[in-house]
């Protein structure tokens, strides 16, 4: 994928690149993710282990953070 002002986005004709694109999209959302877990959800859900918006968090970015590791190293 390539970018300049006047024409915007564009795509190569090549399957191949988009892949590589969208893998290293995946690859930078997983590290955010992460670290957004390890920073700030993690040590809310570790001083209050009952609060049930912190479950809920943990829960979902768990199933994200499990999505993107699949969809970051699969093999076409």
């Amino acid at each position: 994928m390539t970018y300049n002002r006047t024409d915007g986005f564009q795509l190569s004709e090549d399957p191949e690149v988009w892949i590589a694109y969208e893998r290293a999209v995946f690859k930078i959302e997983l590290r955010r993710i992460t670290n957004f877990i390890a920073a700030a959800v993690g040590p809310h859900a570790k001083k209050m282990p009952k609060d049930e918006w912190a479950r809920l968090v943990l829960d979902q970015l768990g199933g994200v953070k499990a999505t993107l590791e699949v969809l970051s190293r699969m093999e076409r």
